[in-house]
């Protein structure tokens, strides 16, 4: 038996270290995505040039955002551990897709790599200091993670 506590989107299952995400989304006019993610609601949608209205980002680049907020988010939450005084960070996330697999040829329609530049403001580190904190945010940082590995997708489709 598996008893939840849903909290503001998070579904905790028995074991409290493992937490569940829920986000809704649904597909509306033309190519627009709206997801409903706690009190928050995000709009994805194709550029005009590709037949959308262009009213939201696409879902790679929310993808490569998700994974620079990740890096930041994660960068701040730990920087104590190495007495670093995080100020900022600025946080370039690139990625290189082949668009001909989203046209429907047969080629890896997902990013071929993906490259992230981090500036640290953080006057109390030494550059080996700032070093240690990055390559402890890249072993801790889910989205980095789930880009990596191959996480197990499961689909269940219903008809309406």
């Amino acid at each position: 038996m598996v008893v939840y506590l849903y909290l503001t989107g998070l579904k905790m299952g028995v074991n409290p270290n493992i937490k569940t995400y829920v986000i809704s989304s649904r597909l509306e006019e033309g190519f627009r995505v709206v997801s409903n993610i706690r009190n928050h609601v995000v709009i994805q949608d194709l550029p005009e040039a590709v037949g959308g209205k262009n009213e939201g980002p696409l879902p790679t680049e929310l993808l490569l955002a998700s994974y620079a907020g990740c890096i930041g988010i994660v960068a701040r939450f730990h920087a104590h551990r190495f007495n670093i005084d995080l100020r900022n960070m600025e946080i370039r996330v690139e990625g290189d897709c082949d668009i001909r697999g989203f046209m429907g040829e047969n080629v890896k329609p997902g990013f071929r790599e993906i490259r992230a530049k981090i500036i640290v403001d953080a006057p109390n580190a030494s550059e080996e200091k700032i070093r240690q904190l990055i390559e402890f945010v890249e072993e801790h940082c889910p989205i980095g993670d789930t880009i990596a590995s191959q996480t197990p997708i499961k689909v269940e489709i219903t008809k309406k």
